[in-house]
């Protein structure tokens, strides 16, 4: 009897601690081409702070990022998160922004981002695809 209760306790626990631990995709938060560049012109301000600049980062390739990229991209290939971070510690809000839709290097470098302690992450939906297909300024190698 106290071992099938025992049991039942412990399922319990591992139950509650299991589903509530860890980042997922419930925690992304996506911002449309339009919105990101509005908190790119204007970051984000506070009361006791002036302007908090917001970041744009491409997670991509170095490579990649040099063919083309979003005017005013920061390149940390998601790699070199850890050893790079240091590039985005005084950010505001942090757009993260992957080459098309559900580009799951920017869904991986959002998670890690709160992993990290970052809290205003986003990620732009629709990636580099979606900022050029918005009109927004993209640069592109000669």
């Amino acid at each position: 009897m106290v071992n099938t209760s025992f049991r039942i306790v412990l399922y319990f626990l591992v139950f509650l601690c299991g589903c509530s631990a860890g980042i997922s995709d419930r925690n992304l938060v996506y911002v449309t081409p339009d919105e990101a560049a509005t908190l790119m012109r204007e970051g984000e301000s506070s009361l006791l702070r002036a302007t908090i600049p917001t970041i744009l980062i491409d997670p991509r390739p170095t490579w990649s990022f040099r063919q083309a990229h979003i005017q005013g991209a920061i390149n940390i290939p998601f790699g070199r998160l850890r050893s790079q971070s240091w590039m985005i510690e005084d950010a505001g809000v942090i757009i993260v922004a992957g080459e098309t839709y559900n580009d799951s290097a920017a869904m991986a470098m959002c998670k890690a981002l709160l992993k990290l302690g970052f809290s205003d992450v986003m990620i732009l939906r629709g990636g580099l695809t979606g900022w050029e297909d918005a009109g927004e300024p993209v640069e592109i190698a000669e």
